[in-house]
């Protein structure tokens, strides 16, 4: 039988920044209303705003300005993902290396966006990644007890998908879309959540799922399971988009910068 997990209740404040989702094309009072609801927001906003990499003139002291040196989609990602990072509890007790699992988050969202850069997912690229593994976070936040099991499991060689079934009766990707449909995520980060191993679904579902595997050979795990030591040929340089984003040493700046912004929402 399945285990009973719950689905947190959010506050309002994260249900608004959840409809941005649907509207990638949000515009800046919109990105501004949503941000002074929380000061999680502003502050992350301002954080990145303000940093080294943002190049500032003067430092901005306003969620709008924020918004304004930062672009209407870098502020929209911010937001959602300060919004997925304070919806949960955290992983202590679950064995998962909830470091590890954010740079991945982080990694797929970001390579989703370029690889599908210029075509018709390029707006769903990098919320997608960034929310495809929501049902493994759920699960080890919700009962992190029970996924010490799956994560034990799943380092003595037994699949992860099989560990889950296993302890849960379900899957982080069965759980992940139940959890999407219940917060109105998009068809689109749905298909992403629910076959982001394979990719075969749909294709924003195929750019998440080579993006996970680009994720590994840059040196990133999932949190549950190491990803391989990088070693040989930069693989990124295969794609030309991975190159503008200054290859294996630029992508894994950019995450790591993007994860301390967001560890400290």
């Amino acid at each position: 039988m399945p285990a009973q997990l719950e689905v947190p209740a959010l506050p309002i404040a994260y249900i608004q920044a959840l409809q941005l989702l649907r509207e990638p094309d949000a515009a800046l009072e919109q990105l501004e209303a949503v941000a002074t609801g929380d000061a999680a927001f502003t502050v992350t906003l301002l954080r990145l705003a303000n940093s080294a990499q943002s190049s500032p003139v003067r430092r901005v002291s306003t969620a709008r300005d924020a918004i304004v040196r930062l672009g209407l989609p870098q502020a929209r990602r911010a937001i959602i993902g300060v919004t997925l990072r304070r919806a949960f509890r955290g992983t202590d007790g679950s064995l998962i290396d909830e470091r590890e699992l954010w740079r991945h988050l982080i990694a797929v969202g970001i390579l989703a966006e370029a690889i599908a850069s210029g075509g018709k997912d390029a707006g769903e690229g990098f919320t997608a990644g960034l929310l495809h593994d929501v049902g493994r976070l759920a699960m080890a936040s919700d009962d992190p007890r029970r996924y010490a099991q799956v994560v034990q499991l799943a380092r003595r060689g037994i699949g992860t998908d099989a560990a889950e079934r296993h302890v849960f009766g379900m899957t982080h990707e069965l759980w992940g879309v139940n959890l999407g449909r219940r917060w109105g995520f998009p068809d689109p980060v749905l298909d992403a959540i629910s076959d982001h191993h394979d990719g075969h679904s749909s294709s924003v579902a195929w750019v998440v799922a080579r993006s996970r595997e680009f994720a590994s050979r840059l040196g990133i795990g999932d949190g549950v399971l190491a990803a391989d030591p990088p070693g040989g040929p930069d693989e990124t340089g295969l794609l030309p988009v991975l190159r503008e984003l200054g290859g294996r040493d630029g992508i894994l700046l950019e995450v790591d910068r993007f994860s301390q912004v967001l560890r400290a929402a």
